[in-house]
């Protein structure tokens, strides 16, 4: 299998921007039990709180994630809450080519 990177802008409105946050956090106390799920970060914009940033390492294959993990129940109704609470989302996949550690190194160590 192969890691990749999940990266998810979401913005809501700025009515609904901490009942989006919270559902956000309970999103992810799902998400973490998943058999594939690496990690993930969850950031707020410091100048527009209605706007979100999720950061989701996977370690699959990006066809089973699409076609399987993306199908699981807990999704589908996530994604109806998207529609409810009309969230805009703008989703981008990305794979790891270099990693930097501070302290560590001055170059990057080159991933496989």
């Amino acid at each position: 299998m192969e890691k990749f990177t999940l990266a998810i802008k979401f913005t809501a409105k700025p009515d609904n921007h901490e009942q989006f946050k919270q559902a956000l956090t309970d999103l992810f106390e799902t998400v973490s039990q998943q058999e594939n799920f690496v990690h993930a970060t969850i950031h707020q914009n410091i100048q527009k709180a209605e706007e979100f940033l999720v950061y989701e390492v996977w370690n699959e294959d990006i066809d089973h994630f699409m076609n399987v993990t993306l199908k699981q129940p807990y999704v589908l109704e996530w994604e109806q809450l998207l529609v409810d609470m009309e969230i805009v989302r703008e989703p981008s996949v990305y794979q790891s080519f270099a990693k930097f550690n501070r302290g560590l190194s001055n170059h990057a160590s080159m991933l496989r």
